[in-house]
Formats: structure tokens, sequence, C-alpha cells
């Protein structure tokens, strides 16, 4: 079974393990919310716990006024109700953040990165995320940590990678789905791992209470850093298992992401969403039962689960590994997670320590009274773990032997969304793009780009010198509207010659993964969480669409130019009834509709004649100042309504071909405004052929006067497209 197809039936077994839980604690978990909203956080936990934390967040308070130095972490309270954000919203947040790294494949420095999750350095050299990331030595190796990779005010960083170290240390545990490993100490270009920082292990509890948020650091599909500090409420503890259940904000594939409490102590590790499960089969987000070509964008997720510090370090101390290195790696972790408030209290003098209870380290409790069940013979815990004390108590749970790994959990669960680990490839030379060639119908045609009106100058983003930008791609380029963080206009070259595609399906390219492009601040592109996401019914739209630009002489050449139309300079809003080309093959509210971008293309696609297979196609929004707007936390957004396309071809007898240019312009205002863009229900879309004046005045943009003479609608009025037989000229 090859590496990427190990990881993705690991997570299967860990999130059909915490979709369990999470039922089995309905009962607790709705009377903890309801407890939670009479009364506020820490009304559903016992009248001990919240009493330990209190005191607890006393210790804590009194470091923050000077009583003693702050232990590391604890350094500023962090708010509940910031959103989920890219750009770091506290230097506690800063701090914390600079150990964690994505994690991807590494196949050399010349190599763009695919990352696939999150870790973080726990201990020196020490890197943690989650088993089901890396279930065995072999899976970590050719993988790599890229910390510092994030969004800040000079645009996208890069950040520094360290390559993964299994050979010198590797631990795990699946049922808490927690992997530690090494990280070799220098990065591949010279910096310090140590310089970086961690968020130790404490086994200390509690840090937190039920209705409080739960802070998560990650790397959401590969991507910039994120920050989730909004909608993140802990609704359940469960204290056998060492497990925590909470409402997140947080996107997708972000397995081995740290969670945090509001006073930025670490609590958990971030392993599993839980989608809305009925009858045994999962939810899809507009209420009806979730299918695989569906994606994982379409389930209703309801929950995250985490792992407990508390009860990875219990399973870390009852470990005895045979390796005597490693051991020592491993009591030198051990020895980082006593309680770093405890100790600056103690160091303070005079005031009252915080009792715990101990489990899984080491003896047994002669004045204990209690069951255990569900422990099978050699120690490791695999059910429900259930004890009544009457005294002070140390259990010992496994004091012998190497770590054990729970048995397989059943895989005969109701089916859930595969983790596509492997995503598609970019070729990180960005000076070598070549563009949009406006000689590429040949026969001594050109098809110029457009340029910006004048009165539209202003918009357009610049380069060093002043002049508007041209960001160039393989087989396309196109220009930015600073203000509206779109592209003002695209243009594309697309050659149908099957014997310039690959024969690889659209899965083997990898797992679609949008991406900023690094040559221009992250402040004048559109992300996900920013609308995208949010948004619900809004599809990241390729204005170069993909299966147009995934052609080339080499399988690399195909694969490159597939990858760079996922850049989110080239992604605009459009929902998706309207950029699909069969909405009703994903979603059968629009059962019977027809996309129309995607129809478009396709019927443009097929009416290629005479063995001619290449076309020139312009593109862009129309960016208009009445265009709606919206706002998820993170600013206003405009989005556009209508869009423009031209098609040139080539056509007529060999020898002397002619230029034959359509125009059209294609709105989305009917579905939009009868449905907004957070639900939608069957409609219609309006589409019209036009003369290109009519885009040029709409879209701020100027053709060249070769395509005006060559449009075929020109000095008529615009005509309705009921039907693509009605395209007129396209023959």
């Amino acid at each position: 079974m090859a590496r990427l197809d190990r990881l993705r039936e690991a997570r299967l077994v860990v999130q059909r393990a915490a979709v369990e839980r999470y039922q089995q604690r309905t009962a607790e978990r709705e009377e903890n919310k309801r407890r939670i909203a009479e009364n506020g956080p820490g009304a559903a936990d016992s009248p001990e716990r919240q009493m330990t934390f209190r005191r607890r967040v006393s210790c804590i308070n009194r470091l923050r006024s000077g009583a003693a130095p702050l232990p590391f972490g604890i350094e500023r309270k962090m708010g509940a109700t910031l959103d989920f954000v890219d750009v770091v919203p506290s230097d506690t947040a800063r701090k914390a953040g600079r150990s964690v790294a994505r994690i991807a494949a590494f196949g050399g420095s010349d190599i763009e990165l695919e990352g696939f999750a999150t870790g973080f350095i726990v201990a020196p050299g020490l890197l943690m995320t989650n088993w089901h990331v890396f279930p065995s030595e072999a899976d970590c190796r050719n993988c790599a940590a890229n910390f510092l990779y994030e969004k800040t005010e000079r645009g996208l960083e890069r950040g520094i990678v360290f390559e993964i170290d299994a050979d010198r240390f590797y631990v795990t545990d699946q049922k808490l789905d927690f992997a530690i490993v090494a990280v070799k100490p220098r990065a591949i270009t010279g910096e310090a791992l140590a310089d970086l920082g961690q968020n130790t292990l404490i086994e200390a509890t509690p840090k937190i209470l039920k209705g409080d948020p739960v802070n998560i650091i990650q790397h959401p599909e590969g991507g910039p850093k994120q920050y989730a500090i909004s909608q993140n409420r802990l609704v359940d503890i469960l204290d056998a298992e060492g497990f925590l259940h909470y409402e997140t904000d947080t996107l997708e594939g972000s397995s081995g992401s740290p969670a945090f409490s509001e006073n930025w102590e670490l609590v958990a590790l971030h392993h599993a969403s839980i989608p809305q499960m009925r009858n045994g089969r999962v939810v899809a987000r507009d209420g009806s039962f979730w299918t695989k070509n569906m994606g994982d964008d379409k389930v209703h997720w309801i929950a995250n689960e985490g792992a407990r510090v508390s009860a990875i370090v219990r399973r870390l101390s009852a470990m005895v590994l045979q390796d005597t290195a490693r051991q020592q790696i491993l009591n030198g972790l051990l020895a980082t997670t006593t309680d770093p408030v405890q100790e600056a209290m103690d160091a303070v003098g005079g005031q009252e320590t915080v009792q715990t209870v101990n489990i899984g380290v080491s003896g047994a409790g002669s004045a204990a009274q209690g069951t255990a069940q569900g422990v099978p013979q050699g120690g490791s815990i695999m059910g429900g773990v259930q004890f009544t004390f009457t005294g002070p108590v140390t259990i010992n749970v496994n004091a012998g032997g190497g770590p054990v790994l729970a048995a397989p959990l059943p895989v005969t669960a109701p089916e859930l969304p595969k983790a596509e680990e492997k995503s598609i490839r970019f070729d990180p030379d960005y000076d070598s793009r070549g563009g949009y060639d406006p000689d590429f119908l040949g026969s001594g045609i050109s098809v110029p780009v457009p340029s910006v009106a004048e009165e539209r100058l202003h918009e357009i983003l610049k380069d060093e010198d002043g002049k508007p930008l041209v960001l160039r791609y393989h087989h396309f380029e196109l220009m930015m509207n600073k203000p509206r963080r779109l592209q003002m206009w695209s243009a594309v070259n697309v050659d149908y010659d099957p014997r310039y595609k690959s024969e690889k399906n659209r899965e083997e390219f990898g797992r679609d993964r949008w991406i900023p492009d690094p040559r221009i601040p992250a402040a004048v592109q559109i992300f996900d969480a920013d609308f995208y996401k949010p948004a619900g019914n809004i599809d990241r739209g390729h204005m170069v669409r993909r299966q147009d630009n995934a052609w080339g002489e080499t399988e690399l050449e195909i694969e490159f130019a597939n990858s760079d139309t996922f850049h989110w300079t080239n992604c605009t809003p459009q929902h998706e009834a309207f950029n699909q080309s069969t909405p009703g093959a994903y979603n059968r509210s629009y059962a019977g509709m027809e996309g129309l971008w995607g129809a478009l293309e396709n019927h443009i696609q097929q009416s290629r004649k005479d063995g001619d297979t290449k076309a020139c196609i312009l593109a862009g929004p129309i960016l208009s100042g009445e265009d709606p707007s919206a706002d998820f936390g993170r600013g206003e957004i405009q989005y556009p309504i209508e869009f423009w396309k031209i098609v040139c071809v080539a056509e007529g007898p060999k020898n002397a071909k002619q230029l034959k240019v359509f125009g059209f312009i294609l709105s989305q205002k009917t579905v939009v405004d009868r449905f907004g863009i957070e639900r939608f229900g069957p409609g219609r879309f309006k589409r019209h052929q036009v003369p290109l004046t009519e885009i040029a005045s709409k879209a701020g943009v100027v053709f060249d006067g070769k395509l005006l003479d060559r449009d075929t609608m020109a000095g008529q009025q615009a005509v309705d497209v009921a039907n693509l037989s009605d395209v007129r000229g396209l023959g």
C-alpha cells in the first residue's frame, strides 16, 4: 500500500472512533450546553474542578502582575472573540505560533513543498503531530517541517524548512492519535531550530473549563498559518478516554494542530473533525445525505476532537523504549512536562499548591476502590476506565514493555469523508513561466491582450517601476485589480489536441489546492477564509479553466500548467450552480440545471473542426462599483455578478485562415438576487452574446483593433443565448 493510501486509511480509523465517542456522549454534551447557556463557562464542571481551575488562573494572574518570571507561553490573555485570521492577532499568538509548522512532502530544496498536515515543537528537537499523519517511521521519510510559512505585512513568507529525522526519535500511539518525531537541528538554509521555541506539554489539569474558547493554530490544507479563535467553545471533556470535544471555525486538513486555552496554555492535540450523522449516514450542508462526489466542502461538520495533553503525557510516562538513546530523549521530554505555574508560585513562596492525581506513571495505589473496564491483556487501555477513589492514589498502567498501539478499530462504521493527503504540485520557478503568446494561433494571426481604460488605471496593481504588473504563468497571464483583489483580465492559449493532454485523470494530479502568488502581497488576494469558505454556496471559480490550461509537450509541463490555474489570482467568487458544468451531479437541488461557465467552455471545445485544436481565450470579471458585498468577519468584499469571455479562433482553409472573435457576458444575477450566496435553490442564470464594445464599456478594458474588426457581433445588439446552439458564428 502506498504511503498516501496508508495515511488516508489511518485517518479514517481515527475519525470513525471520534464519531463513535461523540455520539455516545450526546446526552452529557447537551446537558453541558444547557448549563453553560444558563450560567456561563464552567457551570458544567464539578465544584472541585472549578475551584482548582480558578486557583490556577489566580496563580497566572499573580505571575502577570510581576510576582515572578512568567513561564513560557503564559504572557497575555487572548480574547475569545477574535475571528479566524491568518494575520497574527497578538504577540502571545506570534510566540506560540513560531513553533507551529506545516508538514510537507520534501523532494529537495528546488521542489515546491506539498503541505498536508500541521505539527509543533514540544521539546528541543521534537515535533508532535498525529499518528494518522505519521503512522510509521517509513511514512516520515522525505518529509519536512516548514516553519514561519505565513502571511505578513510584507506578503506571503516562505519560511524555513527542517527535515524530519525519524531515525533519531519516533514514538506514537494510535488510540490518542499522536506521534512525536525528531527534527534536524538546522534548516536546509542553516537556521537553528532552537530559535523557534516550543509549546511544552504540561500535564497539570485543569487548564480549561467547559464553555471556554479553544484557540487553534494550524496550516489548513497545507496553506499559510491560520489562527482559529472564534466559535471554538469547549463542549465536553472525556476524562477516561482522554479527549476534548469543541465547536470550531477551523478549516479541514489541520491534523496535528495545537489547541490552546484562552490563557494560552496548550490543552490538546487536534486530530479529527466530526460530521453530523443521521440514520448512520453523513449529512451534507444542504440537509441531504452526503456522498463521495460532493467533496469534503459539502459535509456538515459540527465539532472537532482533540487528544488532551494530560492524557498524552500519561501515555508517554508509561512507555519504556528498547532503544537506550531514544529512551534518554523521551526522559528529557518528560522532564519538561512539570507545571511551570506551580513552580513559579513555589518560588514566590507561601502559596497554596494545586493537588493533582497522576494516573499511569508508576506504582499502585492501595487506598483505592474502583473498577477498570475494557483493559485488555498487555495493559493498553482500549475502552472506558472508571475509578472511584477514597484517598490519594497513583495507578500504574502498562509500566513495562514498549509503546503499545491500540488494535485497529472496526472499519464497518458509516462511510466518512476521506482526507486527500496528496495535493497538486506547483512549479517553484516563477521566473521561467512564459505566459500568454499572442501569436499562438499561427497563420500570421495575432490576438493581443487587453489594456485597461485610462479612467481605471489607478485600480491596477503596479510593478516597482509604477507600470501595470502582468503576472505570467504556464500558457496564460493576467492583471490584478488592487482594491477589488481580483483579476482585471486574463488571457490563455488553449490546445485541445489529445496528443498534448495527459492520460492522468484529475485525481491523479493530486488534491486541488489553492495557493497565493508569492510575487505579490497577500493583502491584494482573496483567500479561502476571507470569502469562499464562509459564503458556503460560492465556488472558487477559475477564470482560466483548469481543463483549458492543462496541456503541454511533457507530463511535467501539463502538471505545472494544471497547477498554475489554482493561484488565488485566477480565482473569482462564482455560485456553484453558475460555475460547474453539471451542478446536479454534486447537489440534487440543481437537478436539470446546466452550469453556465463550464457548459459554454465545453461547447467551445467541441466546436473545433477541420483538425483545428487551438484557441485564445480572454476573460475576466466585470468589476462594477454597483456590485454587492458581504462581510464574513474580515472586512467588506464586493463580489462580481457578471463575467465576460472572448473566444478567438482561426477558421478557414489552411493557407487562408481568418480570425473569428466571439464575445459573451455571463451573469449570475438571477440566482444571487433570488437565493443569496449562503443558500440556494433551483433558478436560472442569464447569458448573452455581445459585441466586444459592450464588454469593453462594462469591464473597463480596451481591445485591440484586430479583435474589433473580426468580432462576429460587431454593430449588432446583444442577443440572449437560451441554448448553446444559439451561439452565432461558432459553427
